[in-house]
C-alpha cells in the first residue's frame, strides 16, 4: 500500500494543466508518473498503458542511459538544446529533461 501525502488545496494549480511528460514509476513499473507544467510533484496513474492512451498524442523517447518509457508532450516543449545524440528538452516552465535522440531538434517541439 502506498502512503498518500496530505496536499493542501493551495498547492493545486489553478486552471487546466498541461502535461510535460509521462514515465514509468520505478517502484511500480506497471504504473505511470505524470509530470505537469508548473507542478513540482508528478501525479500517479495506476496503469501505464491506460495513461498513455488517456493522454493521447505523446512522443515516445529514450532517456540518456537508454531506459525507454518516457512519453513527451511536444506542445509543452519551449526549446531544444542540441548536445549531439543527447537533446535537452526545455519546457515552457523552464524545467528540462535530457533524452537520447539522433534526429533533428525540430522534431522534438512544436514550431
Amino acid at each position: 500500500m502506498r502512503d498518500v501525502p496530505c496536499i493542501e488545496p493551495t498547492s493545486y494549480p489553478a486552471g487546466p494543466r498541461t502535461r510535460r511528460f509521462l514515465a514509468r514509476d520505478a517502484q511500480a513499473p506497471g504504473a505511470a508518473l505524470v509530470y505537469w507544467l508548473e507542478t513540482a510533484q508528478p501525479s500517479y496513474e495506476a496503469n501505464f498503458f491506460e495513461a498513455t492512451r488517456k493522454f493521447g498524442s505523446l512522443m515516445q523517447l529514450v532517456l540518456p542511459d537508454e531506459r525507454p518509457g518516457v512519453f513527451v508532450n511536444r506542445s509543452a516543449v519551449h526549446t531544444v538544446q542540441d548536445c549531439g545524440v543527447v537533446k535537452r528538452l526545455v519546457f515552457k516552465d523552464k524545467s528540462s529533461l535530457d533524452v537520447r535522440y539522433s534526429g533533428p531538434s525540430t522534431d522534438l517541439c512544436c514550431a
